[in-house]
């Protein structure tokens, strides 16, 4: 998985924002629906879905129908099973006191915030597993293909990378954790004054 830092300054306000599909787990039990040219369908896991070469060409040969239902979204990541190492990571920060969002692909923006404060737990100071509970909260948690906002872009890559944008007002620092190279890309090229990007690295 990479990671990849966008340094606004390094005082005041930080931010680390998360992916959830292939970033903070393996979700179970949802998947994107591929129409094949014989008429047939194949069922593909958000991690294969993300190695799709999808364009707005051939879009319609995928059919999300599975993340538009509520329940199956709330279910795939409530018994998602986690990502040890990525979870290790975001541990790090929230003990730095960094506050917590969410940036993800996915619908339903109510639906996940819930399904992630109910999900994602991290270990204090002294070793124990917490809720993340508090910590992590509404207004910081951005499903950027819910149908009942109008996030800025025409696909899911330029809408985070324009959230980013957007919070880079508020936050002087800010962390993305995401696992696909399209969002990392977009982000990259955002032309921001007094932005510079820190080297991607890959966590195990």
């Amino acid at each position: 998985m990479k990671l990849f830092d966008v340094l606004f300054e390094e005082k005041g306000e930080n931010l680390v924002l998360l992916d959830i599909d292939d970033t903070l787990l393996k979700a179970n039990n949802i998947f994107v629906i591929k129409k094949n040219p014989d008429g047939t369908e194949t069922k593909l896991t958000p991690d294969q879905y993300a190695k799709e070469k999808v364009t707005p060409e051939n879009q319609k040969n995928y059919d999300y129908r599975e993340f538009k239902d509520p329940d199956k979204v709330y279910s795939s990541i409530t018994t998602g099973l986690p990502i040890i190492p990525n979870l290790k990571i975001i541990d790090e920060y929230i003990k730095r006191g960094w506050k917590i969002g969410v940036l993800t692909a996915r619908a339903f923006e109510e639906v996940t915030f819930n399904a992630i404060k109910d999900w994602l737990q991290f270990r204090d100071k002294t070793g124990n597993l917490q809720s993340i509970g508090d910590k992590l909260v509404r207004n910081l948690v951005y499903a950027i293909n819910d149908e009942n906002k109008k996030y800025r872009g025409t696909t899911s890559f330029e809408r985070k990378a324009n959230v980013i944008q957007d919070l880079s007002k508020r936050y002087d620092r800010i962390v993305l954790i995401d696992d696909d190279p399209k969002n990392l890309k977009a982000v990259k090229d955002l032309h921001l004054q007094n932005v510079f990007a820190k080297q991607a690295h890959k966590a195990e």
